[in-house]
C-alpha cells in the first residue's frame, strides 16, 4: 500500500465499528449507517483541512498536530469533559432525586452528543484566531 491508503482503510474500520457501537445502544440501523458515514466523511476530510500536517510515508499515523494543535485540542477536550460531566451530575440528581427512575439510554446519548457538540464548538471558537 502506497500514500494514504492504510490510513484511510483504518479510519474505515474505526467508522464501522463506531457505528456498530451505535447500533448496539438501541438506535435505528439506517441511524448507525449515517452516523458511521459522517465519521468516515469527516476522516476524509481531516488530511485537506489544513489543521495536520500530512506525512503519507507513515502510514496509519499520517496525521501529525504541532504544539498549538495540541494545545487547542487539550482544551477543547477539557471542555467537552467538564460539559458532559456537568450534564450527567444533572441526570444523576434529576432521575435519583426527583423522578426516582432507572437513567434511560437516550438521556445518555444525548450526553454523548451535547459533549461532541462541546467540543467541536470550543474547538472552532479556540482556532479562529
Amino acid at each position: 500500500m502506497i500514500g494514504m491508503s492504510r490510513y484511510y482503510i483504518s479510519r474505515a474500520f474505526i467508522s464501522v465499528a463506531f457505528g456498530g457501537l451505535w447500533a448496539l445502544t438501541g438506535s435505528a440501523w439506517w441511524m448507525a449507517v449515517l452516523v458511521s458515514a459522517t465519521l468516515f466523511a469527516l476522516f476524509l476530510y481531516a488530511p485537506h483541512s489544513g489543521r495536520y500536517a500530512v506525512h503519507p510515508e507513515l502510514g496509519v499515523m499520517a496525521l501529525q498536530r504541532d504544539e498549538r494543535t495540541q494545545t487547542i485540542n487539550d482544551k477543547a477536550a477539557r471542555n467537552a469533559f467538564v460539559i458532559a460531566m456537568l450534564a450527567v451530575a444533572g441526570i444523576a440528581i434529576y432521575f435519583g432525586a426527583m423522578a426516582s427512575a432507572d437513567v434511560p439510554v437516550t438521556a445518555l446519548k444525548l450526553v454523548l452528543v451535547l459533549a461532541a457538540l462541546a467540543y467541536f464548538l470550543s474547538d472552532f471558537w479556540l482556532r479562529r484566531s
